[in-house]
């Protein structure tokens, strides 16, 4: 994508969120971001409502974030708006499960980690924490998206879409 941006100089593109090889298009679209700037304006567009795309997309200084199953009409107004300088992001990803919203960067990464079942240990590790540190986050999840336990709120997480586990950990 970067070549043909680098090519013929879009004034908008489109994007799909996720690729085929499982690679993330938005990690494509910031490299467009970081060379090009706001002169090529990025609409990422996907179909599942996974929790973490909307920060990713953020940092990737895209201009927008929508869902596929929008209507035609409505699509062209979001592309008119982000031509036009605004930035297009749902305030509220989760419509039914807004309680996301109140979650940490950590916390959502740490939800991500256990939705792609690495072991709480590896976890710590990763982030430069204790496990005893990383037990505290687990019931702050917990507690904030009123769940009992951390089996059930995976099963929902992943059931629902909303968390796609890491398939190559």
């Amino acid at each position: 994508m970067l070549k043909l941006c680098d090519e013929h100089q879009p004034n908008l593109v489109l994007t799909n969120i996720s690729t085929k090889n499982n690679s993330s298009g938005i990690s494509n679209d910031k490299k467009v971001k970081d060379k090009h700037g706001n002169k090529i304006k990025i609409l990422a567009i996907t179909d599942l409502p996974e929790i973490t795309f909307l920060s990713q997309a953020k940092k990737a200084n895209l201009d927008g974030l929508i869902y596929k199953n929008i209507d035609s009409e409505t699509l062209l107004t979001f592309i008119t708006q982000i031509l036009n300088e605004y930035k297009l992001f749902p305030d509220n990803i989760n419509n039914n499960n807004h309680q996301f919203n109140n979650l940490t960067e950590k916390e959502l990464k740490i939800l991500t980690y256990l939705c792609s079942e690495y072991e709480r240990e590896h976890i710590a590790k990763k982030l430069n924490i204790t496990t005893g540190t990383l037990k505290n986050y687990i019931s702050n999840i917990l507690n904030k998206l009123e769940f009992e336990s951390i089996s059930k709120l995976l099963v929902f997480c992943i059931g629902n879409g909303y968390i796609m586990p890491e398939l190559n950990k």
